[in-house]
């Protein structure tokens, strides 16, 4: 029997994929254990809002800067210490308060949990593909000039600005769960106790179920 919430069948699906997929529901099960009560006052609506307009601000200004690496390479300190020290840290404390929805694995989510993830995956593909036709076109537009030859310092700034825009692209999820988020009861994360997951090497449970489906 198939997952319900997996494209390929899990006959389908190599070893190595198996353990990636234990491997990810683990990692998100630390995550959780670290990160899952902390930052207790922004666990509201109103402080997920301010942060998710934090990390538009700080990404625009990285586009700003990404944009300036057509003209100068001055502008790989300010893109820098964008990133650094307002854009990771503001995408991190997202992760945490909105519990890692964004980038859970299907099977630690439940159903709501689950279709809001979709959701919003699904816008962020839309904008991603349509985005990156914006550097493309740059780049066939001055390649069309007069002048034949395309300098250094345009493929530069143009490999900086697809970056930008895919990681902009990738930031769509965290951003729609973390603005509506709900405003919680503050028992919910008095003790938060993620699921367990199973200890059985993927082969072995592919041979179980394998075998238990020839016994029937």
């Amino acid at each position: 029997m198939n997952h319900p919430n997996s494209a390929i069948p899990e006959s389908a699906k190599p070893s190595w994929w198996l353990r990636y997929e234990m491997w990810q529901a683990h990692s998100h099960e630390k995550f959780l254990r670290r990160w899952g009560t902390r930052f207790p006052r922004l666990r509201n609506r109103a402080s997920s809002r301010r942060l998710v307009i934090a990390l538009i601000v700080s990404w625009i200004l990285v586009f700003m800067c990404s944009i300036a690496a057509f003209f100068t390479m001055w502008f790989g300190l300010p893109f820098i210490a964008l990133i650094a020290f307002v854009f990771l840290p503001v995408l991190y404390v997202l992760r945490a308060i909105t519990l890692n929805v964004s980038d859970a694995p299907a099977a630690a989510l439940d159903e709501i949990q689950l279709s809001t993830r979709n959701s919003a995956r699904s816008l962020a593909f839309t904008v991603l593909w349509v985005g990156m036709f914006i550097p493309y076109l740059l780049l066939i537009l001055i390649s069309s000039g007069a002048d034949d030859s395309v300098s250094g310092q345009v493929i530069y700034g143009a490999g900086m600005l697809l970056i930008v825009l895919v990681v902009a692209a990738t930031s769509i999820p965290i951003c729609i769960v973390g603005w509506w988020l709900a405003d919680p009861d503050p028992e919910d994360y008095a003790v938060y106790d993620p699921p367990q997951y199973s200890q059985v090497p993927p082969h072995e449970t592919r041979n179980a179920t394998t075998t238990g489906g020839l016994d029937q």
